[in-house]
């Protein structure tokens, strides 16, 4: 059995070898005659559609991401293609990164995130980690998520409010839904002129989930008519290609990135190997260790810091999203062709990262209340 593995899967030969014979292949250069002879593909983000599967003998595919809307579902179905994603994969990978996100903008703009109220539109996973960590920082939190409130069943969700409702009091918004076009409730577009219009005068925009759930042109406009006071983008519309003008009027920019935590990674390449060995009636192997993380420890001392400076420096040290923006930014002034091939470069280079769980903080002098916040971030925190 041939089976084609994107380089940029940590852990992809080790797992996928046990299933048969694996060629590394680099996902965002594919091309359909790469593919022809496979019998199984697995990738991360590479768009899986008729042009690059048809007639091949692939018949299963494994993208080892959250998203799929670079996958084409109903074809797949019609090529009898068994097709698996890898929810809550990286979670937690996003969390954090959006955390380290606020805390640097607190920082640099002098903004007590205590008190700040936060629109979060979408609660699924990913939001209601978001959610959490929001909320033991002393954020406010008003949840949107429509499907959520249809449903009679899902009793936390009769509290969530309209999305007028928390955009107009909201100092931080911030999507988390998947990327729709259908159906009752589209997220495509979904920030657009007329729902900015409904804003808060000065909000902060922050997107981590999908390019699409804004018009760019809308959120650019808004930049420079001050109805948004700042943005951070993680995500853009047209991937690999973005817009240089967003990029340059963001707070922070970066090549979407806030789901590469190495275990995130792990956790997606891991996830479509037990499907596969599923759909193939085999036993996965055991369970493989992860390397040390290069940051295992912080020790840090609280005396005369608040606790936002505190949270502040122990998320930078991990996250280095400001290394990430600038890294971006070099990218704003070259042509287009240069510009989505560097973008596509800086994601898949991209391995340092490790997520908040896996350092521990030792902390000085701080109190048990600031204690608890940095373990709700996902630290492991030890007062000494």
């Amino acid at each position: 059995m041939k089976i084609l593995c994107d380089s940029s899967m940590p852990l992809g030969r080790t797992l996928f070898r046990t299933l048969g014979d694996v060629v590394l292949v680099d996902g965002s250069r594919l091309k359909a005659e790469d593919v022809r002879d496979a019998d199984m593909l697995m990738v991360r983000d590479t768009p899986l559609n008729e042009a690059l599967l048809g007639g091949s003998q692939v018949k299963f595919v494994g993208t080892a991401v959250t998203g799929t809307d670079h996958v084409d579902k109903a074809w797949l179905r019609q090529a009898g293609i068994r097709w698996v994603n890898a929810p809550r994969a990286n979670g937690e990978s996003v969390a954090d990164y959006c955390l380290a996100a606020l805390l640097e903008y607190g920082h640099m703009r002098h903004v007590r995130l205590a008190g700040a109220t936060v629109a979060l539109i979408g609660v699924g996973w990913i939001g209601s980690m978001v959610r959490r960590r929001c909320e033991a920082l002393g954020m406010r939190v008003l949840c949107c998520d429509p499907p959520r409130y249809e449903n009679p069943r899902d009793l936390e969700a009769k509290h969530f409010l309209p999305l007028e409702e928390v955009l107009a009091e909201a100092d931080f918004i911030i999507p988390f839904c998947p990327l729709t076009r259908e159906g009752r409730h589209p997220s495509w577009h979904m920030i657009n002129a007329a729902t900015l219009s409904m804003a808060k005068y000065g909000a902060v925009l922050v997107n981590m989930a999908r390019g699409g759930v804004c018009t760019t042109e809308d959120v650019v406009a808004a930049l420079r008519e001050g109805l948004l006071k700042d943005g951070i983008f993680d995500v853009w519309e047209g991937e690999p290609d973005f817009s240089p003008e967003l990029a340059d009027l963001a707070f922070l920019a970066t090549p979407h990135l806030a789901g590469h935590a190495y275990e995130g990674k792990v956790n997606g390449t891991v996830a479509v190997y037990h499907a596969a060995c599923d759909y193939l009636g085999r036993q996965p192997a055991p369970n493989l260790m992860l390397p040390p993380p290069a940051v295992p420890q912080i020790t840090i001392d609280a005396a005369g810091k608040s606790d936002e400076e505190v949270l502040w420096y122990i998320t930078q040290k991990l996250s280095m999203i400001v290394a990430d923006h600038m890294n971006l930014l070099e990218l704003v002034h070259q042509p287009p062709a240069v510009r989505s091939r560097r973008f596509a470069a800086l994601r898949r280079s991209y391995s340092y990262r490790r997520q908040f769980c896996s350092t521990k903080v030792v902390l000085h002098h701080g109190s048990a209340a600031l204690a608890a916040k940095i373990g709700a971030l996902g630290f492991a925190c030890v007062c000494e």
